[in-house]
């Protein structure tokens, strides 16, 4: 537990230095990304429970992920929870630790997509996860009106992006630990989950960031966990059930 802890910290200690180095995009169109088929996303174990998983796509290229699936019965449908890991993490451990254990009373399909070298929003990981999205709702028993962005450091400045540039595919978006890159103002509810002693992200600069938009009449808040600090993220997991609660009270009712 020591060692995954330590490279935790080690690997999430570098973010801020890559994210500066990175430029925010500009507003991407939804293109199907063609690497990712129809068959793959069908076939895709739905079982309950958590799995890992596999897409090995055209061109030889492979895109790994986790997934935690509810009991479903015939002909519901559930929410879709789209989950993001922190920087160089791993989707399973995020699943486990955090998303799976923190969303659980919503019974909803997680589905925790690994970044690789890339970061959540660029390219090569925003045309999967839109794709995705898209044969999902095709394949898979998801209510369209319930589908959410939430993640992680590096996950939630990506879950920033995915909240404020497509609007019309998540219902609300759960950041937590990050920043907003994006000069925009947000369409959708946000519920911005935050440590108060974060050393990688300053609660000054997102306090600042929810109060501006707030003051534009965006349906955002922010929710500062006490004496937490960046390095220890599966300690989020209840200030994700609360967020649970929001979604069912608030946003879904």
């Amino acid at each position: 537990m020591k060692i995954k802890i330590n490279r935790i910290v080690i690997l999430i200690s570098v973010l801020m230095i890559f994210i500066a180095c990175r430029k925010s995009p500009t507003e991407p169109p939804i293109e199907l990304n063609p690497l990712l088929t129809e068959e793959m996303v069908q076939n895709v174990n739905l079982l309950p429970g958590i799995s890992a998983g596999n897409f090995n796509m055209l061109g030889g290229v492979d895109w790994s992920y986790s997934i935690s699936a509810p009991e479903i019965s015939d002909n519901e449908k559930v929410p879709l929870i789209i989950g993001l890991h922190w920087y160089r993490g791993e989707s399973e451990q995020y699943l486990r630790c955090l998303a799976d254990p923190g969303f659980k009373k919503l019974n909803a399909i997680i589905f925790a997509p690994d970044a690789g070298e890339f970061s959540f929003w660029e390219e090569a990981n925003y045309s999967l996860i839109l794709t995705l999205i898209e044969y999902a709702k095709k394949y898979w028993p998801i209510d369209e009106s319930k589908i959410i962005i939430s993640g992680y450091s590096d996950g939630g400045i990506a879950s920033w992006y995915y909240g404020v540039y497509y609007p019309q595919i998540f219902s609300a978006a759960i950041p937590m630990a990050s920043r907003n890159n994006y000069n925009k103002k947000p369409k959708i509810p946000f519920y911005v989950i935050h440590g108060e002693n974060d050393e990688i992200f300053p609660l000054s600069e997102t306090q600042s960031s929810v109060d501006y938009y707030k003051n534009e009449g965006a349906d955002i808040q922010l929710v500062v966990i006490e004496g937490l600090s960046h390095y220890i993220p599966c300690s989020y997991d209840n200030a994700l059930r609360n967020a649970s609660d929001w979604l069912l009270n608030d946003v879904w009712e």
